[in-house]
């Protein structure tokens, strides 16, 4: 058996079924409500706190109601993003409520400087852009892209490096929205060939709310955790354990039994020896586990948290150490928002309120049982969940990852696209492999996530999770000193960098990337006191 990142992002049951692995309980994967047995009561959906729409109207290419041209929309676009070949056209049916004035941006990436694009609105506002080249992370592959990227589980995917340079760049005018059904169209003109545009969304703003959330905004930067000490980690580490994960060589134990037997001593050693000031570890990914007694999970995916509070040991070895503890969630795979097969746009199963609400209750009772053991979160497909749920209250949300430690940093993933969420702490930098291209400051000064903490994460050996049954580790992509020289540069900027390590199931990582990080400690640290 072999599964990719790509079976993770369509996955959910229908992975587990064309994996020939035994699925999760049926009350894990459904949209049945939610039981409270014995637990304590469920909270209740007013206390999301949703009292408002978002007054941004986001149009994502997965939403449209036409697209001709030269365009690709294939696997290798996951739906989430729209490549242009040549002149090309999407349009939208946009359903508004509150009519007026609006101002438009687009959020996309293109290498060509001045590429025209025209955006139409109820087939009379034309609004003509030439959009700038956009800047980010990503520096290109040496060999270029590929003419068919394939899907993530591709090289061809990766190798499309210079596309993923996305930003929000506004256009310059206003247009008029109707109360009701409005038609708005993008076209782009260019002659057929080598991609010259990829579209993320186009975003339509009420010009009478731009006070108010212009406010909202810098009140929300305002309240940003502390980063000091992740800026002055220098590199960390990160560990994909799952219900899939694979042993060395045999038959792979059940979730609960491997959480059981990992020994958390040697754990926290092997991380202490590889020079890491932090260690990521996962909560669930895939499937809805967790590796805790953590009740209001339990009762929204009955059956797949554990007796042992492996979070509660992990912090407290590390400790000893000085080394912190942050934790990764896939919340899409959190209170049943079903990731359908081959697609992945996910499906709501529950209202935004509803959804919001089993959220703040996993991160409450996250927050009271750790309090400051847990010092942040890396929150996975956000950019999928807002795409779900446009409307959901993330401050609220934030408030609660920060409600047993006001410091307890949060990050919710966008991957290469632009900062849809002003509530967060530091950039996921969802970079991946190196090269890539320096910071040059601490806090990101354009890009996809602009005035945010900067922070890299990148995959050392396994593509973030070995789950190949009977199979070596995959070996290091990088030698020691190459790490080291990146991680340096990234230190200059007091950006952290968070190196992804495959482990296996019993808890131990591949021997030749041991050695790559022991030698990286060295280089690194030698020499250096803890601050």
């Amino acid at each position: 058996m072999k599964l990719t990142r790509k079976d993770f992002l369509r996955g959910g049951a229908a992975l587990a079924a064309a994996s020939s692995l035994p699925a999760l309980p049926a009350s894990a994967r459904g949209s049945a409500p939610v039981p409270a047995p014995g637990n304590g009561p469920a909270l209740k959906p007013s206390a999301a706190g949703i009292d408002k729409l978002n007054p941004v109207l986001r149009l994502y290419p997965e939403k449209s109601v036409f697209r001709s041209g030269d365009i690709r929309f294939g696997v290798g676009e996951l739906e989430m993003m729209l490549p242009f070949m040549g002149t090309g056209e999407i349009i939208w049916s946009v359903n508004v409520t509150e009519p007026g004035r609006y101002r438009i941006a687009l959020c996309y990436s293109t290498v060509k400087e001045g590429q025209p694009v025209t955006i139409t609105v109820n087939g009379k506002q034309d609004l003509q852009f030439a959009a700038p080249v956009t800047k980010g992370y990503f520096i290109p592959h040496p060999e270029g892209p590929v003419d068919n990227p394939g899907d993530p589980d591709s090289d061809g995917f990766w190798r499309m490096r210079e596309y993923y340079l996305f930003e929000r760049k506004p256009v310059e005018g206003e247009v008029d929205l109707v109360r009701g059904v409005n038609v708005v169209k993008l076209t782009v003109t260019a002659p057929k060939g080598k991609e010259v545009f990829r579209l993320r969304s186009v975003e339509l703003t009420p010009v009478a709310k731009l006070a108010e959330i212009e406010a909202e905004t810098q009140r929300q930067r305002a309240n940003r955790a502390n980063t000091d000490w992740f800026a002055d980690a220098g590199y960390g580490m990160w560990f994909h354990f799952l219900d899939l994960t694979t042993p060395r060589s045999g038959p792979r134990k059940p979730y609960e039994e491997a959480v059981n037997a990992l020994d958390v001593k040697k754990i926290a050693k092997m991380v202490d020896d590889c020079g890491a000031r932090y260690l990521i570890w996962t909560v669930n990914h895939g499937n809805p586990t967790c590796p805790a007694p953590i009740k209001s999970w339990e009762r929204l995916h009955p059956g797949t948290t554990t007796k042992r509070d492996l979070i509660m040991e992990l912090a407290d070895e590390l400790a000893k150490y000085r080394i912190e503890l942050m934790l990764y969630q896939n919340c899409p795979g959190t209170g049943k928002l079903i990731q359908q097969h081959q697609r992945a746009i996910d499906t709501p199963t529950f209202s935004e309120a509803e959804y919001a609400a089993q959220l703040i209750e996993v991160f409450n009772e996250f927050g009271a049982r750790y309090g400051t053991k847990v010092k942040g979160w890396w929150l996975d497909s956000w950019f999928q969940t807002m795409e779900s749920y446009p409307n959901l209250p993330n401050e609220a949300i934030d408030r609660a990852i920060k409600s047993g430690n006001k410091d307890c940093m949060s990050s919710f993933n966008g991957w290469a696209f632009p900062n849809e969420v002003e509530c967060q702490d530091y950039w996921c930098g969802e970079i991946t492999d190196l090269p890539a291209k320096p910071f040059g400051s601490r806090y990101l000064k354009d890009g996809p996530a602009a005035g945010m903490q900067a922070h890299s994460a990148i995959k050392l050996d396994a593509p973030w999770f070995h789950v190949t049954d009977n199979a070596e580790m995959e070996p290091p992509l990088y030698p020691a000193p190459q790490l080291a020289e990146y991680i340096r540069l990234c230190q200059r900027d007091r950006a952290p960098v968070t190196i992804g390590v495959g482990i296996f199931q019993d808890g131990t990582i591949g021997e030749k990337s041991y050695a790559v990080l022991k030698e990286l400690k060295g280089l690194i640290r030698k020499g250096k006191p803890r601050r």
